[in-house]
């Protein structure tokens, strides 16, 4: 009696025992939701079953239903521990287990049934347990990477647990009421099960190493600039990716030996936000922009997200966060509201440049219509009202030009032509233009037969506009008497530079600056007739010829209006 209860006691701490191993898989299977984790936890449930039909198999140890229940219990233990190294390993369950698992579970309940031997009742399955453990072995052993010493013990705890489970019954007929029969049994189960926790909890460390190893790679590759703030027992940078330098010009050590450097190079204006942003308690919830101060002394516009990472007082450890450089970002949309402002500032412009001749044109037409002038002044205002539709007809004209150009729909029609077709064909034609109004005229140079026959490809008619807007520009600034002169030479040996000066009134010096902005007027000549969008055009010109345009003048004194044009060198 004594020992039947010495072995009911030692059964009910294994069931417990393995009544919380089952639990501890059930919980691990709760965490990641692994299928074979719950599998190997429903193994280990069916384990617990059959021990405490093993309590009952001590009192009753010649009870077939025992036996039989027992066995089927082991059945669905083995299954679901082979299921389990299935999943684990990646492969699909085949269904053909489950169908012996059903043949064995009929096999046992016939036997059962007709009141058969112990030895008919557990034959069939004896080898299934001997077969599932040879299997689960070798695919575990190929899973698991270890030395030879480890694979020999792996193979003896398999081949020992089948066998034992198989064969043990047969060799030891007395089993059922000795506790050895179930210790040993217990003790291999649990070996079986310490060798699949380990090999479970290597899967677990490999697959750390891979995803740290995923996320380094990740991170050093990545456009963005990856960190890791430590806050907790003091603030230091753990991990900085390698395209801060890229972003900022600072290299990852510079933030591991400097931890306060976020603080040094932040733009004054944007430092509160930083510091709110590295408050876990902070209600930002959106990315940051923030400026940060390049190495090479320029601001960079990024977008930054920090994540908090706390311990389980709420305490905050760690800051994870991501910079994004959004300069380029930030300069389209600059560009946008300046587009928009220059919008609005252009169609305010043409309203008032369309307005003024329309409003002259309609009253002189208006005055004829009334017959409000004498038949010999009527000539000279149809003459005024022809000339403002010409000014009317060229802003007209100029405004669709420009707008060709903004839409990237304007042609071009290139040739290729030397300096000196260029000084022939474009430039000497307006020397009549300039003598006419008693300016003198004056071209210059270099007369060098290299020089002259250098090539440039062109848009003629195009080019050709580019210069007549200058010298008519000239032309109306410059006092009679005064002089016109056009110089040619070479410019950084790729470009040649066309200058074209006069001696009239200059400009201030904010004019020179702002000459090309569409619908410009200098204030000291808004006495002048003009659309303001001939050099505008110009300019647009002269970039689509891959050169570059600029004025030069001093009030007074005159002033230079020069454009570069590449050579071209035939290969």
């Amino acid at each position: 009696m004594y020992q039947l209860s010495q072995d009911y006691y030692l059964l009910f701490i294994l069931i417990l025992f393995v009544s919380l191993i089952s639990l501890f898989y059930f919980y691990i299977f709760t965490e990641n939701r692994e299928k074979y984790i719950n599998y190997w936890g429903l193994s280990w449930v069916m384990y617990a079953v059959s021990l405490i039909f093993s309590i009952f198999l001590i009192s009753h140890p010649f009870s077939i239903y025992l036996i039989g229940a027992k066995q089927v219990c082991d059945l669905f233990n083995s299954l679901f521990l082979l299921a389990g190294t299935y999943h684990f390993i990646g492969k699909k369950f085949p269904y053909y287990w489950i169908q012996f698992t059903i043949v064995n579970v009929l096999w046992i309940s016939l036997a059962v049934y007709y009141n058969l031997p112990f030895i008919s009742i557990t034959l069939l399955s004896s080898a299934f347990f001997n077969i599932i453990a040879l299997v689960t072995g070798i695919m575990l052993l190929r899973f698991w990477k270890m030395n030879n010493i480890g694979k020999i013990i792996i193979i003896l705890i398999f081949f020992v647990w089948g066998v034992h489970k198989a064969y043990y019954p047969y060799f030891y007929p007395d089993f059922r009421n000795s506790p050895l029969g179930y210790i040993s049994e217990i003790i291999l189960a649990n070996l079986l099960n310490f060798s699949i926790m380990l090999i479970y909890l290597q899967k677990i460390r490999e697959e750390l190493m891979k995803s740290e190893k995923s996320f380094r790679l990740l991170a050093e590759n990545a456009q963005d600039m990856i960190y890791v703030v430590q806050l907790n027992p003091s603030l230091h940078f753990k991990f900085v990716s390698p395209s801060c330098e890229k972003i900022i010009g600072y290299v990852p050590e510079d933030f591991y030996s400097n931890s306060n450097i976020f603080f040094e190079i932040i733009h004054p204006e944007d430092k509160p936000f930083l510091e709110a942003l590295f408050d876990p308690f902070s209600s930002f919830s959106e990315p940051l922009t923030l400026r940060w101060k390049h190495k090479d002394d320029f601001y960079v516009w990024t977008e930054q997200k920090a994540t908090f990472f706390v311990d389980s007082e709420t305490h905050a450890t760690r800051v994870e966060g991501i910079i994004r450089d959004i300069t380029d970002r930030k300069k389209v949309e600059e560009n946008l509201i300046n587009t928009e402002k220059s919008r609005q500032t252009l169609l305010t412009n043409i309203s008032h440049e369309l307005r003024t001749p329309i409003t002259s044109i309609v009253g002189y037409i208006a005055a004829i219509k009334e017959g409000r002038f004498k038949e010999e002044t009527r000539k000279s205002y149809i003459d005024l009202i022809y000339k403002k539709s010409l000014h009317l007809q060229r802003l007209v004209q100029d405004l669709f030009q420009l707008t060709q150009f903004e839409s990237k729909r304007i042609s071009f029609n290139f040739s290729q032509i030397t300096i000196s077709e260029f000084i022939i064909d474009i430039l000497e034609k307006y020397k009549w233009d300039i003598t006419q109004n008693n300016i003198n005229f004056k071209i210059n140079f270099e007369k060098t037969e290299a020089f002259l026959q250098s090539f440039v490809i062109i848009d003629i008619e195009r080019i050709d506009q580019v210069c007549s807007n200058i010298i008519f520009n000239a032309i109306k600034f410059s006092p009679l008497g005064g002089t016109i002169t056009i110089a040619l030479q070479r410019y950084d040996s790729d470009y040649f530079l066309v200058s074209i000066s006069d001696t009239g009134t200059g400009l201030l010096p904010e004019d020179a600056e702002n000459i090309f902005d569409r619908f410009f007027r200098s204030k000291s000549h808004q006495h002048i007739e003009g659309s303001g969008l001939g050099l505008a055009i110009s300019k647009e010109i002269i970039e689509f010829h891959k050169g570059t345009i600029w004025a030069e003048s001093k009030l007074g004194q005159g002033s230079t209006f020069l454009f570069t044009i590449p050579f071209y060198t035939p290969e």
